[in-house]
């Protein structure tokens, strides 16, 4: 089973497809990145440089139909490394560390 499936198992949210940009902050880095899918407690964020396990970040997202920018404290869980799989792009997966109610409607209006 691939970990996409295995996470699925575990998640107390819905995720969501989607393909918007955001900017990751941690100590060491601020990245520009994409996020392929989202829910209220978590995220997959692609990136050809994940950070570490247990790392902590804020991820700074905006709506792009409310305008509405949340900025939400976020844990990397699990990460992949870049492969030659395309179906498998590299990144990280994280859990968000604070829900936001209001997230889940942004996102689905997003779609």
């Amino acid at each position: 089973m691939e970990i996409e499936g295995m996470l699925k198992d575990r998640r107390r949210f819905l995720r969501y497809l989607i393909k918007s940009r955001c900017w990751c902050e941690s100590k060491s880095v601020t990245m520009y990145v994409e996020i392929l899918n989202i829910g209220q407690g978590g995220a997959f964020i692609k990136t050809y440089s994940p950070l570490s396990l247990g790392e902590m970040l804020k991820v700074r997202w905006r709506s792009m139909v409310s305008g509405r920018e949340f900025i939400i404290p976020a844990e990397v869980i699990w990460r992949r490394e870049y492969s030659s799989n395309t179906s498998l792009p590299p990144g990280m997966g994280i859990k968000f560390l604070k829900i936001f109610e209001e997230l889940e409607k942004e996102i689905i209006i997003h779609q």
